[in-house]
């Protein structure tokens, strides 16, 4: 038995020095920080889908949530059935614009060998636009009337040069379908583990803002869904209403027209350019009163969707200022491409929602200054 007085007893384990949690943790932050940097450098090829995917799936969430109610054994499957409906719809439509994109442009093609062989006379409904139409049908007079100003003109146009065109549009829609192909698979992915990616979201916002945090997830997952889905809705309506007058008038080519005003209402004022010159067109063709009506029921419609409909869509989740919509908007547009139009105006919600939280609301502020 060992003598008592000449046992050690076990050693404690040393206190661990003042600050040194501090510093394990700083230390940690700084790990996070450049592995998520490093991370974002290597997704850099890949930020456009990403953004597509995050903002078709915040939309789409509740039709997935819904239909999941349905069919709650086949999560997967449904996350790959909504990703099928999200790549018809967005198919369809711009197939059938490509079809007469391409059938204009057959028609364009005839047009211009006919000019260079014989030129091309001044159309009648030239002459009939206003402030400018005299002065355009001298213009046409003297450089596509003959064959020798046509060729002059439009010399440098043949089919070689169409064929160059055409295979540069086809690398871009390569490329483009690409992105898109990249941007389901983002799509059903967040569909399908969205429930996990939401909880821990609210988990690390939580534990790195407060209660600020979690809320703030909250309320910009909900701007996000009708900032977009308000977008989409209103430019869609509005186009529609204006594609029935464009037919309605006798716009050649409604359909077509009809489609680029859907894609340019997602722009601010975008469709207002194109009912613009569709009423030109029927201005120049001798129709002034149906092109004059086109364009007072293009504005109406314009002003309706963007001050009434838009609102009731959008509801209270988001109140975006028209000075914020319209930086948002377009400085999206151009630091981002197409995918810019929907950032830019998220960014700027989230910039208000930060705000809104930060400051003191109105009765705070006056029991402050009281």
């Amino acid at each position: 038995m060992a003598d008592p007085r000449t046992s050690k007893a076990p050693a404690t384990p040393a206190k661990p020095r003042k600050g040194a949690g501090r510093g394990v943790r700083t230390r940690q932050l700084y790990l996070t920080a450049a592995i998520a940097l490093l991370a974002l450098w290597v997704a850099l090829p890949f930020l456009t889908p990403i953004a597509w995917g995050a903002i078709l799936a915040i939309v789409e969430w509740p039709i997935y949530e819904r239909a999941l109610a349905r069919f709650p054994r086949w999560p997967h499957t449904v996350a790959f059935a909504l990703t099928i409906a999200t790549a018809l719809v967005v198919v369809l439509p711009l197939s059938i614009a490509a079809v007469s994109i391409v059938q204009e442009s057959q028609a364009a093609l005839n047009w211009l060998q006919i000019a260079q062989q014989h030129g091309a006379p001044v159309p009648g409904w030239v002459n009939g636009l206003p402030v400018v139409g005299s002065r355009l049908a001298g213009w046409w007079r003297e450089h596509l009337a003959t064959p020798q100003g046509a060729n002059s003109l439009l010399g440098s146009i043949s089919a070689g040069s169409a064929f160059g065109w055409t295979r540069s549009i086809a690398g871009e829609v390569a490329r483009d379908s690409a992105v898109f192909l990249v941007t389901l698979v983002i799509l059903a992915s967040l569909l399908s583990n969205g429930r996990i990616i939401a909880h821990k979201s609210r988990l690390l916002a939580a534990q790195m803002f407060g209660a600020f945090g979690r809320n703030f997830v909250d309320r910009l997952l909900g701007a996000v869904r009708s900032t977009v889905i308000g977008t989409l809705l209103v430019s869609f309506v509005e186009g529609a209403t204006i594609g029935v007058a464009y037919a309605v008038a006798g716009v050649p080519q409604a359909l077509l027209f009809a489609t680029f005003t859907i894609l340019l209402a997602l722009i601010p004022f975008g469709a207002w350019a194109a009912f613009g010159l569709a009423s030109l067109i029927l201005i120049g063709s001798g129709s002034a009163l149906a092109g004059v009506l086109l364009f007072v029921f293009g504005a109406v419609v314009m002003t309706l969707g963007d001050n009434i409909l838009q609102p009731l869509v959008i509801g209270s989740a988001v109140e975006l200022p028209l000075t914020l919509a319209l930086v948002g908007a377009f400085g999206g547009l151009a630091a981002l491409g197409l995918v810019g139009l929907f950032i830019g105006p998220v960014v700027m919600a989230a910039l208000l929602l930060i705000l809104q939280e930060w400051m003191p609301g109105e009765e705070a502020a006056e029991a402050g200054s009281a």
